[in-house]
C-alpha cells in the first residue's frame, strides 16, 4: 500500500503540471501546491491546537493599534483589486459577457491583467488568516469557530486553483464582489476599532453580503443552467426520431 503513495504523487504532480495555467509559474507561491498546503496546514495547527494550549496561561494581547494597522491595510489592498476588476470588466473587456465570460488564456495585455487579478486575490485570502491569529493571540477562542476556520483555509485553496487553473474570465464577477464587500467591511472594522460606538450603516453592511451571496448565485448558475438546458434539449432531440418511429 505504501509503495502506492509516491506512484500517486508523481502521478498528481505530473497531472497537475499538464493542465495548469504555465503563465503563473513565476509567481512566487504559483508554482507549485505544495506551499500553499503546507500555509493552510500551519494555520490549521496554529490556531486550532498550538495557539490555544500557548495562550492557555497567558494573558490577552492587545493588539488594537496592530489591528488598526491591519485593518487599514485590508481597505487599501481590497480597494485596489476592486478598483482594478472594474476597470478591466466595465473598461478594457469590450463586451464582459454577464452571462458566461470565457477566460482570455493568450499572452496579451489583458490576458496577463487577469492572471495579475487572480494572484493579488489569491494574496488577499492569504491575507485573510491573519483575521483567526489576531482571535487566538486576543484569547477569543470562542470565534474560532469551525465554519470560520473552514471558510479561510477553502478560500485560500480555491483561490489558489483559480490562479493556476482558471484565472478570470466568469470569476472575475467573484473578486470585484468579494473586495468590494471585504473593504466596507474592513472599514467599518477599523471605525468600530476607534471607539465608534453607533454607526447607522451597519445593517446595509449585512444586507450588501447577502447581495453579494444572491448575485453570485445567480452569476455562477446561469452557466450551469445553459448547459444542463443544451444537454437536456440533445437528449431530447435525440431521442424524438426513436419516438416517432
Amino acid at each position: 500500500m505504501l509503495s502506492a503513495v509516491p506512484a500517486l504523487f508523481e502521478y498528481s504532480q505530473n497531472w497537475f503540471n499538464k493542465n495548469r495555467d504555465v503563465r503563473s509559474m513565476h509567481l512566487p507561491l504559483a508554482d507549485s501546491p505544495g506551499a500553499v498546503l503546507g500555509i493552510i496546514a500551519v494555520y490549521l495547527y496554529f490556531v486550532l491546537i498550538y495557539g490555544p494550549r500557548l495562550m492557555n496561561k497567558r494573558k490577552a494581547y492587545n493588539l488594537l493599534s496592530v489591528i488598526q494597522a491591519y485593518n487599514m491595510l485590508q481597505i487599501i489592498a481590497n480597494g485596489a483589486v476592486f478598483i482594478k476588476i472594474c476597470y478591466n470588466v466595465f473598461i478594457v473587456c469590450d463586451r464582459f459577457s454577464f452571462r458566461c465570460q470565457p477566460i482570455d488564456f493568450s499572452t496579451s495585455n489583458a490576458g496577463w491583467d487577469e492572471v495579475y487579478i487572480s494572484y493579488a486575490y489569491f494574496l488577499l485570502k492569504l491575507l485573510d488568516l491573519i483575521d483567526t491569529v489576531f482571535f487566538v493571540l486576543r484569547k477569543k477562542q470562542s470565534h474560532v469557530s469551525f465554519l470560520h476556520v473552514y471558510h479561510h483555509s477553502v478560500m485560500v485553496a480555491t483561490a489558489y486553483c483559480g490562479l493556476v487553473f482558471v484565472p478570470g474570465g466568469h470569476a472575475l464577477m467573484l473578486g470585484l464582489w468579494n473586495t468590494l464587500v471585504h473593504t466596507v467591511m474592513y472599514f467599518y472594522y477599523f471605525l468600530a476599532s476607534l471607539g465608534s460606538a453607533n454607526i447607522w450603516w451597519k445593517n446595509y453592511l449585512t444586507r450588501l453580503q447577502l447581495v453579494q451571496f444572491v448575485y453570485l448565485a445567480i452569476h455562477f448558475g446561469q452557466p450551469l443552467v445553459d448547459v444542463l438546458s443544451q444537454y437536456l434539449l440533445s437528449k431530447w432531440l435525440m431521442s424524438v426520431p426513436k419516438a416517432a418511429s
